[in-house]
């Protein structure tokens, strides 16, 4: 599965490079030509698309690898560090983007020649982004790569940012108001800033071991071991993903009288109950308790309905 998702990253992000290269490079020169703000805004968040689509391409090269002595678990967290990666360039971007504009509009520099030029690149810009933004979100969802995902909603906004710069460009070009277009610059500017800090808190449900609101592994785990004869309460259950694999750790209880071996088998029958219905599932920890155990233990789920209570408390 490894070398299909690779592969797939691969091209993924090899698309993602080109087609956002072609638009930085026809963006950025119309820009100049016309003294647009918007356009030129719209032409350096493609610019930093291209350098988060080869960001992708290395993280999901990296997260293919297989455990080694230093990473025992595997390499998968390499796409959540590299979304991090991705949203502080967004940031840094965005940012410049706004004193940019803020500059233009306190010093009343704001003047657009050929419009038409603009209003067609914006125009192409869009569409073109439509496409990149299902294609890369397709492929995030297929190998569950937070970073393509991530990607894929940068994506959907440089789609907002183009249809805004076309449209703030038809309006300069009716109304004559050329202030329009870097107050439209601006507002590129927030969108990006927004985008990216939205990229950056999503990931940290990974980088902390934890799992997004609405995540349904625990209701599977609890279903499958239910279902394993011998076997009781399944208790101080955590669950925390790397990449697209979960581990798993859980505690049971079982008849005391059984011999080690029997005991044995029952967490091997918990663990393949558990893989055959969630197959992300990379790891299955069990501990073996004797029924009746009473003891301080640490946290951990004890029923698929107190994950739903803890994550309404933290929205």
């Amino acid at each position: 599965m490894n070398e299909d998702r690779a592969s797939v990253a691969r091209m993924g992000s090899i698309i993602g490079v080109a087609g956002n290269a072609l638009l930085a490079v026809i963006k950025v020169f119309t820009g100049f030509f016309t003294g647009s703000m918007a356009i030129l805004a719209d032409g350096v968040d493609s610019t930093t698309d291209i350098l988060t689509s080869i960001i992708t391409w290395i993280s999901t090269s990296v997260s293919s690898k297989p455990p080694d002595a230093q990473h025992p678990y595997g390499h998968e967290r390499a796409d959540a560090v590299a979304s991090k990666i991705v949203s502080m360039i967004i940031f840094f971007a965005g940012a410049q983007l706004a004193m940019s504009s803020v500059q233009k509009l306190f010093t009343g520099e704001s003047s657009v020649e050929n419009l038409e030029l603009v209003i067609v690149v914006a125009a192409i810009s869009s569409v073109t982004k439509y496409f990149l933004y299902r294609y890369k979100m397709s492929i995030g969802k297929k190998i569950d790569s937070s970073v393509f995902v991530a990607d894929a909603m940068n994506m959907k906004l440089d789609i907002v940012i183009s249809l805004s710069v076309l449209g703030g460009s038809i309006f300069v070009g009716v109304t004559g108001l050329q202030i329009i277009d870097s107050i439209i610059g601006l507002v590129v500017s927030v969108l990006v800033i927004k985008t990216s800090i939205e990229i950056f808190w999503e990931t940290n449900y990974e980088l902390m071991d934890g799992l997004k609101p609405g995540d349904n592994v625990y209701n599977i785990i609890f279903e499958a071991v239910e279902r394993v004869p011998g076997v009781h309460n399944p208790h101080k259950v955590r669950v925390r993903k790397m990449g697209y694999k979960y581990l798993v750790d859980l505690d049971i209880e079982v008849d005391p009288r059984l011999s080690v071996r029997n005991a044995h088998f029952l967490a091997k029958q918990v663990e393949a109950a558990i893989k055959k219905d969630q197959e992300n599932v990379y790891d299955v920890h069990v501990h073996i308790e004797p029924s009746g155990n009473v003891e301080d233990e640490n946290f951990g789920i004890d029923s698929s309905r107190e994950f739903g209570k803890n994550t309404d408390k933290d929205q």
